[in-house]
């Protein structure tokens, strides 16, 4: 049996472009359950489930951004709502709506359109890699030896406790240099990690440094991974690569749920029209790598300001956050970090009414200043008659 499409990975991306495709033959190769081993913290604007049919995996909402600088804290209110929730439900929901064959296996390597899995051949006249930062489809699992440049690592653990907003730590001495810590409450519990912009994989200790400082507590388990802050190759060869395999996490701030979710349906949009003979795949392909280059000038703008702003003393973010603190420029980089990937732009579910509020008043704690979470995007070349993914150099 020949699929229209194989899908490798069943996460955000691999997800989306499944639920684009229904009606076809799809097969989605996931080495586990969809939905069993969680990687992110699950944290992403509200609007984004609204615009998934995923609002039953809400666990909580959040109306502000609270950032820790050694003793100062300030609080930063939030233009629109973000949220928390359960991975697994938010999977199985994505998967409920999709029309794919699950088969449990991991991807070995592939031969033009034949994948060779651990449970044996399949073909199909369109594949793509949703595996993560690996890219196992696409580099035949070649990238398990490679070291981890372009790439942060984050470990989290979850404690039994309830809060609200969504907190960062910036703290050297415990998180380490170049590094941050993070809680997201989701219900009766709270997720706490620390991530290395380096892509220090030993964590261990910074994230006991921090739960034995902060909370009184040590980890209970544990789970994380690499996520990418360089673009990778949107296509190789016969491939389609979207999420982490694509390298769409955002620099910074580490968020890859909504780029993830945005080119999965994206992707599955271009697939579909593949399908439908309305372009060929050498049209989907230009047309994919030019909407990939059309979102290089938010990543650029993030990953200039993960260069400059781990490496500031204490006292330098200090002296950002006094700036990020006026209510007019914290509202305009809010409302360009929502429009990096606006979810009225992939939504598919009519529950969405994601209008951005007014930007209230900032609440300010003891005087502190804050980090900055975005930057002004720096420009890139113009594209010269070539898809854009190829003229920017920022990554």
């Amino acid at each position: 049996m020949v699929y229209d499409v194989l899908i490798a990975g069943g996460s955000f991306a691999g997800l989306a472009a499944a639920v684009q495709l229904r009606g076809r033959r799809v097969l989605l190769v996931e080495p586990r359950e969809i939905g069993a081993v969680q990687t992110s913290a699950c944290g992403t604007p509200l609007a984004v489930l609204q615009a998934t049919g995923t609002v039953d995996s809400l666990l909580q909402i959040h109306n502000s951004l609270v950032l820790h600088l050694g003793d100062a804290t300030i609080e930063y209110p939030l233009p629109y709502a973000f949220c928390t929730f359960d991975y697994r439900r938010f999977c199985q929901l994505l998967l409920a709506q999709a029309d794919a064959e699950v088969v449990r296996a991991s991807v070995l390597r592939h031969d033009g359109h034949v994948v060779t899995t651990t449970q044996g051949e399949f073909e199909a006249r369109v594949l793509v890699d949703a595996t993560g930062w690996r890219a196992a489809l696409a580099t035949n699992s070649q990238r398990r030896a490679q070291q981890p440049a372009g790439r942060s690592f984050g470990v989290e653990t979850s404690l039994p406790m309830r809060a609200d907003g969504l907190h960062f730590y910036y703290e050297p001495s415990l998180t380490g240099s170049r590094a941050v810590g993070w809680m997201f409450p989701a219900g009766a519990t709270s997720r706490i990690g620390v991530g290395s912009y380096l892509g220090r994989s030993q964590l261990s200790r910074p994230l006991s440094r921090l739960l034995e400082a902060r909370f009184s507590s040590a980890p209970n388990g544990r789970h994380g991974g690499y996520f990418p802050y360089r673009r990778l190759p949107a296509v190789s060869d016969d491939v389609f690569r979207v999420g982490d395999a694509a390298g769409h996490c955002l620099p910074l701030t580490g968020e890859g749920i909504r780029p993830a979710l945005y080119f999965g349906a994206k992707l599955g949009r271009l697939v579909q029209g593949i399908l439908l003979q309305e372009w060929d795949e050498a049209e989907a392909r230009a047309r994919y790598q030019l909407l990939a280059g059309l979102h290089l000038l938010p990543h650029c703008g993030l990953l200039a300001a993960q260069r400059v702003l781990p490496a500031l003393p204490l006292g330098g973010i200090k002296v950002v956050g006094e700036v990020i603190r006026r209510p007019a420029i914290l509202d305009w980089l809010m409302r360009t970090y929502w429009s990096a990937f606006d979810p009225r732009e992939f939504s598919w579910s009519t529950e969405l009414e994601p209008v951005p509020r007014p930007l209230p008043r900032m609440v300010m704690g003891g005087g502190a200043t804050a980090s900055m979470s975005a930057m002004r995007p720096r420009s890139c070349g113009s594209s010269g008659g070539r898809p854009m993914e190829k003229t920017c150099r920022c990554s």
